[in-house]
């Protein structure tokens, strides 16, 4: 009985011996699709309140950008804390920062296991307490523009600052920060979604320390980058939407008899103005069978064939019939007693006398 069930658990093993590897084989293949690369800043931007608007209550710009002493020529810079709104301005930080990633080597779609941003600090700005710094992450709301150098801080766009923003770490003794904002890079590559960027930023919990940091230099910002890890999106028989929440039409299927093909539409992208209606399915009326018809010809002034023929017949019928009846024997036969031969009868009996 041993040696029957040896073949038997030898098998077995063997079995199990394949079956083990097959999770961890998957999890590699998974793990191989997964890429690691750098994107580059495409904009970047700082705003700061002691940069006015407009010349007192005029609503007329200044002729010239106010420069800060301590943030040197092409630098960024944060600063809290938290401040009233004053003087026309909105309640917020001293100073903030806007970032603007080019995401085009990475595919709409994917899943983005890491984003992180790494700011260097430059030596030679003013930055006060930058350990201490409460500084945050958040994504913007709205379109902006700006140059590396300070903007009025009321031109600024609004951003989705709160206390669960993800926090910026001092690294390497304060000589540069960094901060994952993986969840935020999700949505840049979001079908028709919109990549605005980041904001570097006080942290609204903030309302005591005093701080700034300042980063770059200029040169080092020129360079910046942060770096991506992704993995593809799967291959799909039906393309995504195009960017921008155009509506795009199925492929009709090709048209079988008796039916008619129903052309249906995308479903609009989350997201889009409430204004924009998805165009209503054509309706389509019923096919009716069709039955096959013979075709009569028009109307002509000619007689038809058949007219011709029945004309021949009857006149054919008619000549033969006067021709049966003027043969005197066959009126004879017909007829004995009527006609020419009762007159021929008479004048021969008389001829006899």
């Amino acid at each position: 009985m041993r040696s029957t069930h040896l073949p038997r658990l030898f098998l077995l093993a063997a079995l199990g011996s394949v079956a083990l590897p097959v999770p961890v084989l998957l999890s590699s293949a998974h793990a191989a699709a997964a890429r690691t690369i750098t994107v580059p800043v495409s904009q970047a931007s700082w705003f700061w309140r002691g940069q006015p608007g407009a010349i007192g209550s005029t609503g007329i710009a200044p002729p010239a950008q106010v420069p800060d002493a301590s943030v040197p020529n092409g630098d960024l810079a944060v600063a809290g804390p938290e401040a009233p709104a004053a003087a026309g301005l909105p309640a917020g930080p001293v100073a903030e920062t806007y970032l603007a990633f080019d995401l085009a080597q990475v595919p709409v779609g994917s899943t983005i296991t890491s984003f992180v941003v790494t700011l260097p600090v430059d030596a030679k700005g003013v930055s006060a307490d930058p350990i201490g710094a409460s500084m945050i992450a958040c994504p913007v709301r709205t379109g902006w523009a700006g140059g590396l150098q300070a903007s009025a801080y009321g031109g600024k766009p609004t951003d989705g600052c709160d206390v669960h923003s993800p926090k910026l770490r001092a690294a390497g003794g304060g000589d540069h920060y960094t901060v994952d904002i993986t969840d935020l890079a999700q949505r840049w590559v979001t079908p028709n979604a919109l990549n605005l960027g980041v904001a570097i930023t006080d942290n609204p919990a903030n309302s005591t320390t005093i701080y700034q940091v300042v980063f770059g230099p200029a040169s080092a910002l020129a360079h910046l980058a942060a770096s991506v890890t992704y993995i593809p999106p799967e291959p799909q028989d039906v393309p995504p939407p195009t960017a921008g929440g155009a509506v795009v039409p199925r492929p009709a299927p090709a048209p079988t008899p008796g039916h008619v093909p129903v052309i249906t539409f995308e479903p609009l992208p989350p997201g889009m103005p409430a204004e924009v209606a998805q165009p209503p399915a054509p309706t389509v009326a019923p096919v009716t069978p069709v039955v096959a018809m013979t075709v009569q010809p028009g109307d002509s002034s000619a007689p038809p064939l058949g007219f011709w023929i029945a004309l021949i017949l009857i006149v054919l019928l008619l000549g033969t019939t006067t021709f049966v009846l003027a043969d005197p024997r066959n009126a004879t036969a017909i007829h004995p007693d009527r006609g020419v031969a009762k007159a021929l009868r008479s004048r021969l009996t008389t001829m006899r006398r």
